[in-house]
């Protein structure tokens, strides 16, 4: 039975989680994470949503997203399930990826915004992927904190930087600072 339509979803900036269903590995390697950006990036540039920060976990993945009036459900559709199906054949499996429905939190203020931020980036450190925020490689963190460049075609992250100070130098200091003071 297919799952219910979500209602209309407002134009705004949300925290976007997708969890695998059980114990499956959403991302066995760099090819399916490679996979995944290719398609985060073409839906991002369909549904013109503006990617902030993302990071690729083992089971599950998180998106701090500005979208328009309607456009994160159709691109949420537009995103799981072709890359669901292209794991699938390509890992010989059959069945659901995904587990229960996407989780969206709408974001209420700079510091809320800031606060998702920060627990975007550390969320592999937490999840024992790596020991520092920067190491993980699959994450928008690197390339917004400016240890990285070019990034990740998809992720726009100036307003995270604008958040912080209008010098980007300053900007990135004060990140390093906000993520990384454990």
């Amino acid at each position: 039975m297919p799952r219910k339509l979500r209602g209309p979803i407002a134009p705004g900036i949300y925290h976007v989680t997708r969890r695998s269903a059980g114990p499956i590995a959403m991302f066995r390697d760099d090819i399916d994470r490679t996979d995944f950006c290719n398609h985060l990036n073409r839906v991002v540039t369909r549904f013109a949503w503006t990617c902030h920060a993302f990071c690729l976990m083992t089971t599950h993945y998180h998106l701090l997203l500005s979208v328009e009036q309607d456009a994160l459900q159709p691109g949420m559709h537009a995103l799981n399930g072709p890359y669901a199906q292209a794991f699938n054949l390509r890992h010989g499996r059959n069945g659901h990826l995904r587990g229960s429905p996407y989780g969206a939190r709408v974001i209420g203020d700079d510091d809320d915004f800031l606060g998702v931020v920060r627990y975007i980036a550390l969320n592999p450190v937490r999840g024992g992927l790596c020991v520092h925020p920067a190491d993980w490689v699959w994450s928008s963190y690197r390339q917004t904190a400016g240890y990285v460049r070019p990034g990740f075609p998809f992720v726009a992250n100036e307003q995270i930087l604008r958040c912080l100070s209008e010098d980007v130098t300053r900007s990135r200091r004060l990140l390093r600072v906000l993520v990384e003071s454990l």
